[in-house]
C-alpha cells in the first residue's frame, strides 16, 4: 500500500508537468513573501529586489552537501569502514541511495513532514502562509510561531545554513530558505531531493541520516525497517531532543502514534494496518559504531593531524582510504590470540603485537597493537606496535651489515670466546651465549644465524657503536639518538618500536631500498627520511583529492650487497641449526624466508636456580613480498617465564606469514652483481695479492667494501700512513682500544692461511676447551659463495633454484 501511495503522488506530479501549467517559480514564491513584506511595511518592489539578491547566493545542492563538515571516515584498502571520527555538530552518517531505504520510511516521512511533497514547488504555500500569520504578529510573540517548512525547505536549512543560522527566526533567513527551496525544486527531481533529505537530516543521538538512525536505534539497515519502526524514526527529525527514545521512550512512542495517524489520514495506510503497527513492540537495539583495527585507526588519526591538521580530522568531512588489509589484520589478531591462549598459563605472557608491511611499497597491511584493544586487564589500549620495548637479538643484523660495509663477509671468522667489558661506571659485563657455551672460531653466518651473543658483541666493538647506530637509523630505527649508547645495543640494550623494526627488516627485504612516504616526525640528522605508508588517498566531500600516496617514494638505505648478504644468512636453515634445530617454525614450506628472533632479559636475577625471567620476545621475518614482525610480552613490563622467542612470537609469526603467503607464487631475491668471491687477510681484510703472506679467509664479499682499500686502509680503518707488508701479519700501532685488542686476539687464536701461497680458509667450529661438540654442530669447511650469479648456487631448496621471475608491479588503480 505504501508503494502505491508514493507512486500515486509521483504520477500526479508527472501529469501536472505534462499539462504545462504555469511555472512554480518566483510567482508562487512572491505571493506569500509579498503578503509577509506588506504586513511589516515593505513594498512589493523591495520584495522582488530581495529575492533577486538572495538568489545570487545560491549554489548547487551537490556543492552545499560537499561543503558540510563531518568527522573523517577511515576505510581499509578494500573500502570497509573502520571508524568515523565524531563531529559533534554534525554527527555520524552513512549515506545510502533511495532505492536502499525501503518505502515505509519514505511514506512515513512524507506523510509527517510534507504531504504535498510530490506536488508542491519546493515550499508548502499553506504552511508558509500559516507561518506568516503566526510569526509576524507584533509583540512578544514575533517570529515564535510554527515553521511551516516543506521537506525541501528542511533540506535547504540543513545544508545551506550554519547551526547558528538555523536557530535564527528572522524574515531574511526564512525568505532565503524559500528562494533556495524553489530553485532546488526547479533543478532536481523529487526523488533526488528526498534521498538527500533522508541522508542529511538529523535524528538525534549524533545520528545524521536515516541509515545512521536505523543502526543507532535498532541495529538494522533502513531497508529492513518495519512500518512501526519507520514511523518511530520518521517522527524524530522535528524535535530529536524532545522525542529522544533513549531519554524519554514514552514520548517517542506517542510521537510514533502521531506519525501513524498522519499516514492513515493521507492514505498511506488503512486503519487496520495502523492498529497493528501501533501494537508492535518497539525494542531499542543500538548497534555499536564500527571501531575496527582500533590501534591502526588511531595511528592514522595521528598521521592525518600531522599532515592535514586536527580541524580536518574532526570537521573536514574526509574520506580516507588506508593501506590496511582488514581480513589480514583480523587473521593476524586471531593467530596472536590463539598462540597466547596456548601458552599464557605457563609463560605469564599476556599480550602481543603484530605488524605486516609490504616491502616494495612500505605500506602497512596489518597493525595489531594488542591482543584486544578493549581488554583493560592486559592494558589493551596500549599500541605495542609503537611502544618502546627491548629488542633482544633482533638488532644483530644491523651490526653485521655494518661489518659488511667495513669489508667482512658471511664467511668471515669470529672468535667466540669469553670477553669482559668494563662500562663507564666501572661495572664489568661479560656477554654470554644463550646456552652458556663458547665455541671458538666460527663464521659470521653461523654467529648471526644461531644468534650467538659473544660474536655479536665483539663485532660491534670492532666496527664501532656509532657506526652500527648510523646503519640502524638509516634503515628505519628512530629511537637511537640518546646519550650513553654502548655495545650492549646489539644484544638489545636499547628500546625500539616493533613498527620501526618491521619497517627496517622490510628494507632488508627490498634489497636495501626503503619505500614509504615523507616522515611526519622531526628526527635528528641521520635518521630515515621516509616512514611506512598508512594512508593511500584522502578526499573531501567535494571529491577533491587532498592527499595521494598511491605511488611510494624510495630511498636507498643500505647498499643491496649488504642487505642481500644479511638476507642470505637469515634465510638458510643450516645457519641456525645449533640454536633452533632443523625444520623449526622459522621455516615456511615452499617459500624462502629470512627471519630473526630476539629475547630480552632485563631483570637482575641473583638466584640462578630460579626460573629465568624474560622481558620481551620477538620474531621478525620477511620475503620479497611481506615483512612480518611479532612482539610478545606484558604491557606493564611484568616478567615472563618458561618462554623462548619461538614459543609465542615465533608461532604467531609462522602462522601469520604462512597464511598470508597462501596461494602466492614463491619469489626469491636476486643476488646483486656486486657480491664477489675473494680471499682476504685476517684481521686486516686486505685482499690477498700474489706473494701475500697472511692468515686469510675465502668467501663472499661486497665489491663496494673491497674497493675502499686504499693504501692506508686496514680493517675498516684509515691508518693515516701507507701500510707495509708487515701490517698484513701484525697489528698496526695506530689501532687503539678494542679494535687493537680483537685484532691481536685474531693473530693469537685464528689459524687460517699463514705462510706460503694464499689459500682459502676452512673455518671449522672449534668447541671451547674441555667441551664436547654439540650434536648437530656443523664441522668442517663452510659453504663458499662463488662468483656473481642471479641466484645462490648452493643446493636449491624445494621450489627454488630457478631464475626469479620479474617482480610484479603493484596496480594502485585497483586500490582506488
Amino acid at each position: 500500500m505504501t508503494q502505491d501511495y508514493i507512486l500515486r503522488r509521483r504520477l500526479r506530479r508527472r501529469r501536472r508537468q505534462e499539462r504545462g501549467g504555469p511555472p512554480a517559480g518566483l510567482l508562487l514564491l512572491f505571493v506569500p513573501l509579498a503578503v509577509t513584506l506588506s504586513i511589516i511595511g515593505c513594498s512589493a518592489l523591495a520584495g522582488l529586489q530581495y529575492v533577486d539578491r538572495v538568489s545570487t547566493d545560491y549554489v548547487s545542492a551537490e556543492q552545499a552537501i560537499a561543503a558540510r563538515g563531518g568527522g573523517a571516515r577511515i576505510h581499509d584498502r578494500h573500502g570497509t569502514l573502520l571508524f568515523q571520527f565524531l563531529d559533534e555538530g554534525y554527527g555520524q552518517q552513512e549515506r545510502i541511495p533511495l532505492n536502499e531505504m525501503g518505502f515505509w520510511i519514505q511514506a512515513a516521512s512524507i506523510a509527517t513532514e510534507d504531504e504535498s511533497f510530490y506536488s508542491n514547488p519546493g515550499i508548502s504555500v499553506q504552511g508558509l502562509a500559516r507561518a506568516v500569520r503566526e510569526n509576524v504578529q507584533p509583540g512578544d510573540g514575533f517570529f515564535e510561531g510554527s515553521g511551516g517548512s516543506s521537506i525541501t525547505q528542511q533540506l535547504v536549512k540543513q545544508i545551506y545554513f550554519t547551526p547558528e543560522e538555523r536557530e535564527q527566526r528572522s524574515l531574511e533567513r526564512k525568505a532565503k530558505e524559500v528562494v533556495f527551496a524553489i530553485r532546488m525544486t526547479q533543478e532536481y527531481e523529487k526523488e533526488q531531493i528526498l534521498e538527500w533529505y533522508l541522508n542529511e537530516i538529523p535524528y538525534g543521538n549524533l545520528a545524521t541520516g536515516i541509515e545512521s538512525a536505523s543502526l543507532t536505534y535498532f541495529g538494522i539497515h533502513t531497508k529492513d525497517l518495519s512500518l512501526a519502526q519507520a514511523a518511530f524514526l520518521a517522527g524524530l527529525p522535528q524535535s530529536p531532543t524532545r522525542w529522544d527514545p533513549f531519554s524519554d521512550y514514552d514520548a517517542a512512542k506517542r510521537r510514533q502514534g502521531e506519525v501513524l495517524a498522519l499516514m492513515e489520514r493521507h492514505g498511506a495506510i488503512d486503519s487496520e494496518t495502523r492498529a497493528w503497527a501501533q501494537l508492535e513492540r518497539i525494542t531499542l537495539k543500538p548497534q555499536p559504531r564500527p571501531f575496527l583495527a582500533p590501534h591502526f585507526v588511531l595511528y592514522v588519526a595521528d598521521y592525518l593531524k600531522a599532515t592535514l591538521g586536527e580541524e580536518a580530522l574532526y570537521h573536514g568531512g574526509l574520506e580516507v582510504l588506508t593501506t590496511l588489509d582488514l581480513p589480514l589484520n583480523d587473521m593476524a589478531n586471531a593467530y596472536l590470540e590463539e598462540s597466547l591462549l596456548q601458552h599464557e598459563a605457563s609463560s605469564n605472557g599476556h599480550n602481543g603485537s603484530v605488524v605486516v608491511i609490504q616491502p616494495e611499497t612500505g605500506q602497512i597491511l596489518a597493525m595489531v597493537g594488542s591482543r584486544d584493544y578493549f581488554r583493560q586487564d592486559v592494558n589493551g589500549e596500549v599500541n605495542n606496535a609503537v611502544a618502546l620495548n627491548s629488542p633482544g637479538s633482533t638488532l644483530k643484523p644491523f651490526t653485521y651489515a655494518t661489518a659488511f660495509k667495513q669489508g667482512w663477509g658471511p664467511e668471515w671468522p669470529i672468535i667466540d670466546s669469553t670477553i669482559t667489558y668494563k662500562e663507564e661506571d666501572g661495572k664489568e659485563f661479560q656477554p654470554r651465549n644463550p646456552d652458556g657455551r663458547n665455541r671458538g672460531t666460527m663464521t659470521v653466518k653461523q654467529a648471526l644465524g644461531n644468534s650467538f651473543n659473544i660474536p655479536a658483541f665483539k663485532t660491534i666493538l670492532w666496527v664501532g657503536v656509532d657506526n652500527v647506530r648510523a646503519t640502524a637509523k638509516a634503515m628505519g630505527i628512530t629511537t637511537l639518538d640518546r646519550e650513553g649508547l654502548g655495545p650492549a645495543m646489539t644484544l638489545g640494550g636499547v628500546d625500539v618500536k616493533l613498527l620501526d623494526m618491521t619497517y627496517a627488516y622490510s628494507t632488508f627485504a627490498n634489497n636495501g631500498v626503503m619505500a614509504g612516504v615523507p616522515s611526519t616526525q622531526s628526527l635528528p640528522e641521520g635518521n630515515r627520511r621516509l616512514e611506512p605508508t598508512s594512508v593511500l588517498l584522502v578526499k573531501n566531500r567535494k571529491g577533491d583529492v587532498l592527499m595521494d600516496n598511491m605511488t611510494p617514494e624510495f630511498e636507498p638505505a643500505i647498499e643491496p650487497e649488504y642487505a642481500y648478504m644479511i638476507t642470505d644468512i637469515l634465510s638458510k636453515d643450516e645457519n641456525r641449526q645449533i640454536t633452533y634445530g632443523r625444520g623449526s617454525n622459522l621455516n615456511i614450506a615452499g617459500h624462502r624466508v629470512a627471519v630473526k628472533t630476539g629475547t630480552s632479559e632485563p631483570y637482575d636475577q641473583e638466584d640462578p636456580t630460579k626460573k629465568k625471567l624474560i622481558g620481551d620476545t620477538w620474531t621478525i621475518g620477511y620475503t620479497p613480498d611481506l615483512a612480518v614482525g611479532v612482539w610478545v610480552g606484558n604491557s606493564d613490563n611484568t616478567p615472563m617465564v618458561n618462554i623462548f622467542s619461538t614459543t609465542i612470537a615465533g608461532l604467531t609469526w609462522h602462522n601469520v606469514m604462512a597464511k598470508a603467503l597462501e596461494g602466492r607464487a614463491a619469489r626469491d631475491w636476486v643476488k646483486p652483481a656486486g657480491i664477489v668471491e675473494a680471499t682476504v687477510c685476517v684481521p686486516s681484510g686486505i685482499i690477498v695479492q700474489k706473494d701475500t703472506r697472511c692468515r686469510s679467509v675465502k668467501g663472499a664479499f661486497a665489491l663496494t667494501a673491497l674497493a675502499q682499500q686504499t693504501a692506508d686502509w686496514w680493517g675498516g680503518e684509515l691508518l693515516g700512513r701507507e701500510r707495509t707488508t708487515r701490517d698484513l701479519s701484525s697489528v698496526p700501532g695506530e689501532l687503539l682500544e678494542w679494535r687493537s685488542y680483537l685484532a691481536k686476539e685474531y693473530l693469537r687464536v685464528y689459524g687460517g692461511g699463514g705462510g706460503g701461497a694464499p689459500r682459502p680458509q676452512a673455518t671449522a667450529l672449534v668447541p671451547a676447551p674441555g667441551a664436547a661438540p654439540t650434536p648437530g654442530d656443523p664441522v668442517g669447511a663452510p659453504t663458499v659463495m662463488v662468483a656473481p650469479t642471479s641466484v645462490p648456487t648452493a643446493a636449491p631448496e624445494p621450489g627454488f633454484g630457478e631464475e626469479p621471475a620479474a617482480r610484479p608491479t603493484v596496480n594502485f588503480d585497483d586500490l582506488r
